[in-house]
């Protein structure tokens, strides 16, 4: 299942939490990275970014990281 995170928070149902979290249900962090890493992290992210809305996630990041993020998006441009 794909997720598309939007503006506002979207509910995680028990399929997209089955699917999204760590087998195991264990937030673990291995040599600086947590759950491993790649995939795994990502998809967990993603969940969590869908779930809390895009506006309440750039709320949520500093200045500075906002700034990175526009460059990130213009270069996509």
């Amino acid at each position: 299942m794909q997720l598309v995170p939007k503006k506002e928070p979207q509910k995680v149902d028990y399929q997209i939490w089955e699917s999204h979290t760590p087998g195991d249900y264990k937030l673990e962090l291995m040599d600086g990275e947590c759950l491993w890493g790649g995939e795994e992290r990502d998809r967990m992210t993603l969940m969590l970014v869908y779930n809390m809305g895009l506006e309440a996630f750039l709320k949520s990041l500093p200045s500075e990281s906002k700034q990175v993020l526009r460059e990130l998006l213009a270069e996509e441009r």
